[in-house]
């Protein structure tokens, strides 16, 4: 009987929350300047200025994604198949291009701005690109000093990244160095 009543309210909330994803794409197809084909929504996301916002084909943004940024400079980029999954969150006071085929792991932040250590100063915009292919790890912080990451390029968890990150590197650490660097075979695949 519990077993019973326990899938019923499984399969209830899992039905819930596919009607929420379904709303919500249908709510930021609706606000943002462009959506590809295919990219959807979890609940949850937040853009603070969706017309500055263009997205590819076939992206997915899970549940918490929060897209800041409402500057001059403020833009959010992002190619085909991008995927930024929960409570990641990317700043793009300072501009942010995404190129096609990225993962943005959990709790990634990703910052664009810099500001002076007066409260009451103004925000320094800092664009930056992520290439091709790359994997941001889980927790891995993108400071505004690192204004590239080369295509195909893997950040490990936790990294804190503080300068540009050279095509096909892997990086890790606190500041993040290059350990490794991602085998052609492993692009290819």
């Amino acid at each position: 009987m519990f077993r019973a009543l326990f899938w019923v309210l499984r399969i209830a909330a899992a039905l819930m929350r596919r009607a929420g994803a379904v709303l919500a794409t249908r709510l930021h197809r609706a606000s943002l300047a462009k959506t590809g084909a295919g990219t959807r929504f979890q609940t949850g996301v937040r853009f603070d200025s969706p017309a500055q916002v263009e997205l590819g084909a076939d992206c997915y943004f899970w549940r918490g994604v929060g897209v800041s940024g409402r500057g001059a400079h403020a833009c959010l980029r992002v190619g085909d198949r991008v995927q930024v999954n929960q409570f990641a969150h990317l700043d793009i006071e300072g501009g942010l291009t995404i190129h096609d085929d990225v993962m943005v792991s959990e709790h990634a932040l990703i910052f664009t701005h810099d500001h002076g250590l007066d409260p009451h100063s103004l925000a320094r915009p800092a664009p930056k690109v992520i290439g091709a292919g790359v994997w941001i790890g889980a927790r891995a912080v993108i400071l505004p000093s690192c204004a590239q990451i080369g295509a195909d390029a893997v950040i490990g968890a936790g990294a804190i990244v503080t300068r540009n990150v050279p095509a096909g590197a892997v990086v890790a650490g606190n500041p993040a160095r290059i350990i490794g660097q991602r085998s052609t075979k492993e692009v290819a695949a």
